[in-house]
């Protein structure tokens, strides 16, 4: 039996050893992954709707009646001159009749007999590829000869901004803080096990032994316990999210917020859960054995 062998073969065993301790570590551990895998999936769908309302504002630039077809194309590629622009679509004025429709469906009546009146301006609908910068190109396409109004809903893009920052801020915070109580519950139920090694630990040391030769088998049995918490841990959350997504996605509970497919984002929960259960495991043993090490 290779070293590298009876280490690892001595770092399972001490989960057998440990019983009970190894148990209530990994229900505390996958508690723990459970709760921070919550932030994490409202996370990304909280930055999934921000994406999608991102891309769906934009502004709209009426046009002077009295534009000519090369009027129109001239303002076009003025309009595709402004640094951001990512979009144009041109509203003619019977497509403006049928928009303002659809924005009175079930009231229509109220547009009755205005289909031929011509009272509805063409324009364009600009799209933009960063709306924190809106003001600024709002600005620019009213300089456009032939465009005499810009509208555009800048509340619900200040509000989509202030959204992001306080949701991405907010869950970072509580993720870090999750993490950092994760390996402290870890790293001080592991010191249990440590201690009661303690005179095994002193007398490998007094024989000569070295640290990394006493540390491999507790970083083997902090890593086991890490990895199989994060697999449990993930089949839990799966399928919870499934069931919550095929219950509540499209439903008027949730309004205009949408829930990810869960084959969006399941490889990144896993990844995350994989490289957190093996990172509290490892490390909170590698700082359990410090003092013993030490002495």
């Amino acid at each position: 039996m290779t070293t590298n062998t009876y280490l690892i073969k001595e770092g399972y065993d001490n989960l057998n050893k440990h019983g009970s301790k190894t148990i209530s570590t990994m229900l505390i551990i996958c508690a723990t992954m459970l709760i921070l895998g919550i932030f994490i999936m409202i996370l990304q769908n909280v930055n999934s709707n921000v994406k999608t309302l991102r891309l769906e504002q934009g502004l709209q630039a009426f046009i002077d009646d009295k534009a000519t077809d090369e009027d129109i194309s001239y303002m076009e590629d003025e309009l595709w001159l402004v640094d951001g622009v990512s979009q144009i679509d041109y509203m003619t004025k019977a497509e403006a009749y049928e928009d303002a429709k659809n924005q009175f469906k079930g009231q229509d009546y109220f547009l009755e007999g205005l289909e031929n009146l011509d009272i509805f301006p063409a324009s364009f609908i600009v799209k933009f590829n960063n709306i924190e910068e809106a003001d600024r190109i709002k600005t620019e396409v009213e300089k456009i000869d032939g465009i005499y109004k810009v509208k555009y809903n800048e509340d619900t893009i200040n509000s989509v901004v202030s959204i992001s920052k306080i949701a991405n801020g907010f869950l970072l915070g509580v993720g870090i803080v999750l993490l950092v109580v994760s390996v402290f519950i870890i790293s001080n139920t592991i010191k249990l096990a440590v201690y009661s090694n303690k005179r095994e630990i002193f007398i490998m040391r007094y024989i000569g032994a070295t640290n990394s030769f006493i540390v491999k088998p507790f970083i083997v049995e902090g890593a086991i316990m890490g990895l199989v918490s994060a697999l449990i841990s993930f089949v839990i959350i799966s399928i919870v999210y499934i069931y919550i997504y095929a219950g509540l996605n499209n439903s008027l509970a949730l309004g205009v917020f949408k829930l990810m497919p869960y084959s969006a984002m399941w490889y990144q929960i896993l990844g995350a859960y994989i490289i957190l259960g093996l990172f509290i495991g490892i490390f909170g043993s590698a700082v359990s054995l410090k003092k013993y090490l030490t002495a």
